[in-house]
């Protein structure tokens, strides 16, 4: 294993093993109800998240650039404009950001999306300039109004300094999808359904035939199951939904960058697999915790290059309990 990839398995961990299972449920249109406590993975003792470091910044092409670390932070750059996805987590990791900002495109405006409501992807805005603008759909909105103080107490477990002035923002809120002009390079950003959380927000790049997935697609790096009560049969309906998008490349946040009708193909071939194994499973009579134990060894076999985290687990009991 390269020192790189290494380097990347490292912070996905770190991704899954500080976030927490939420209990939620979301109609059309409805409020999220109280939610209940979660079970939270166990955390090793003096772990510290990773923030940024703009030295890193690369260029993927010809309007966007990225700041690798935890999470990635792509950054598309338009004649008149500049937009930015996820703030880091806090405000200090989002001041990096901002000074980079400022390096590659001095004195443009600045919109500013988030691809859901975990902290290390939201909680930075009082790190950006004045006069930037914030645009969310009004599903993730709803999640984090009802989840951000509890994510928030996870979150603090490893960085407490960064999240001391945690800052959300107030948003332009939009329904479904929204593109902006950037001149000459458009964003389309949109909700394509639920996966690791019920407000999974993506954007697309046209011109540079390029898709940010947030959590939704990963690279080698297996899905992490947090919002109540989607299942792999939904996330892999979403990523369905993605697919016709055909994109060049794909820029997921915990993972590197890669060829994006490949890792959507991918992680639907995972998905679908994850599924028939745990059909099988409860077909012959085995227990969830059985399944669970026989679905994950299986799964190794079959992705042996990929990352398991441990609330992939979780997928597996919830594709378990959906089976007649």
């Amino acid at each position: 294993m390269t020192q790189a990839h290494s380097r990347w398995k490292h912070v996905s961990f770190y991704c899954c093993i500080i976030s927490l299972s939420l209990n939620i449920s979301i109609a059309s249109g409805a409020s999220l109800p109280a939610l209940q406590a979660p079970t939270i993975p166990a955390v090793p003792a003096g772990a510290t998240v990773p923030l940024l470091d703009a030295s890193k910044t690369v260029q993927l092409s010809p309007h966007i650039w990225m700041i690798p670390g935890y999470p990635n932070i792509p950054i598309i750059i338009g004649k008149k404009a500049v937009l930015v996805v996820d703030t880091g987590l806090g405000n200090a990791a989002a001041h990096v950001i901002s000074e980079e900002v400022e390096r590659l495109a001095p004195g443009k405006p600045v919109y500013l999306t988030t691809t859901h409501f975990h902290p290390e992807h939201a909680a930075g805005f009082g790190g950006f300039p004045a006069g930037t603008k914030l645009l969310r759909p009004s599903i993730q909105q709803d999640e984090l109004n009802a989840d951000k103080g509890r994510m928030l107490e996870r979150f603090r477990i490893h960085n407490a300094e960064a999240l001391s002035n945690a800052d959300y923002g107030k948003p332009e809120l939009f329904n479904g999808e929204k593109t902006l002009n950037l001149g000459d390079v458009h964003a389309r950003i949109f909700w394509a359904g639920p996966a690791h959380t019920y407000g999974d927000t993506l954007v697309y790049i046209p011109e540079d035939q390029a898709l940010v997935t947030g959590d939704v697609v990963q690279n080698l790096a297996t899905p992490t199951f947090l919002g109540g009560s989607i299942g792999p049969e939904e996330w892999l309906h979403t990523l369905q939904a993605l697919a016709p998008l055909k994109p060049k490349l794909v820029i997921p946040d915990h993972s590197p960058p890669g060829p994006g009708e490949k890792l959507i193909k991918d992680e639907e071939a995972f998905m679908t697999a994850l599924i028939a194994e745990t059909r099988e499973a409860k077909k012959n009579g085995l227990s969830e915790d059985e399944a669970v134990e026989k679905v994950t060894t299986i799964l190794h076999a079959q992705f042996p290059d990929w990352t398991m985290n441990p609330l992939t687990g979780d997928g597996i009991r919830r594709a378990w309990k959906k089976e007649a």
